[in-house]
């Protein structure tokens, strides 16, 4: 699955790795675009998969107005050698029906690099939330019993996060090919609608023992880029890959790629009117 850039590492061990489920609002996408410009990370791979639909781009990440003529692929991986952090962006969503093939791949790429935690960026829909949802913060997160034993106290006390509310699926009792009875304990009545692969990437880790959390904000559909700051600013009070975030508000914090002017489309020409 994953093909490395020559002269660049053979295992992650030590490593965080930050990947973002294609969700309600793109808002996992967007956050990896900020920790990718901000962090200056260095493109290290890709992961290649007939389960995510192709995509052949420019660089999104290219500085100033002339781009290098470097193209993008579908899912690419990049990486901080300085900040022990990996991250995959996905430019496209999975093919109809391989997402549990898709979750295993990743599963087993994991689990081959030893990456020391893993962390999905997500989004759910605002609109979906139960009543003790609507106040207060928007994030939640989730955390395999692997995750908890490490870092259940810092999430909980000290981040002060909330855990996100379990409830049933109002779709069924199963997760793509999984039957309710096949899900384990920590993983049953997770309800991410709107979310990707977050609730089957969970159940896969949970089930794999694999140190995950699954970090997730509550929106809608339109300006999603408020929601990605938050979710962003919220990882790095965890990480710590901005040690002076304080100082500011998070637009003046986290720099924005080149390729969010075109965000909305480019801009109609006024001559035609």
């Amino acid at each position: 699955m994953y093909v490395g850039c020559p002269n660049t590492p053979t295992d992650f061990k030590g490593y965080t790795l930050v990947l973002p489920a294609v969700s309600v609002g793109n808002v996992g996408q967007l956050s990896v675009d900020l920790l990718v410009t901000t962090l200056g990370l260095v493109r290290v791979g890709y992961l290649h998969s007939d389960c995510v639909l192709p995509v052949c781009g420019n660089d999104a990440f290219s500085v100033g107005k002339d781009t290098q003529g470097s193209l993008v692929t579908t899912t690419e991986v990049y990486y901080s050698e300085e900040k022990k952090i990996v991250v995959v962006q996905q430019r496209a969503p999975h093919v109809k029906g391989k997402q549990n093939e898709y979750c295993t791949s990743l599963i087993e790429w994991i689990q081959s690099y030893q990456f020391d935690k893993v962390i999905l960026l997500t989004s759910s829909y605002s609109h979906e939330r139960l009543d003790s949802q609507i106040q207060g913060g928007r994030l939640r997160y989730l955390a395999t019993t692997a995750l908890q034993q490490t870092c259940e106290d810092t999430l909980q006390n000290e981040l002060k996060w909330l855990p996100l509310e379990r409830r049933e699926s109002v779709w069924g009792k199963s997760v793509g090919d999984s039957k309710q009875e096949d899900i384990p304990e920590q993983a049953k009545d997770v309800f991410i609608p709107g979310g990707g692969i977050a609730k089957r990437l969970f159940v896969q880790g949970c089930k794999e023992n694999i140190p995950l959390a699954v970090l997730l904000v509550f929106c809608a559909e339109g300006n999603n880029v408020p929601d990605a700051l938050t979710l962003t600013s919220s990882l790095n009070q965890w990480l710590n890959l901005l040690p002076n975030q304080s100082a500011g508000t998070p637009l003046q914090q986290w720099k924005m790629p080149n390729s969010w002017n075109l965000l909305f489309g480019s801009t109609y020409d006024k001559t035609i009117y």
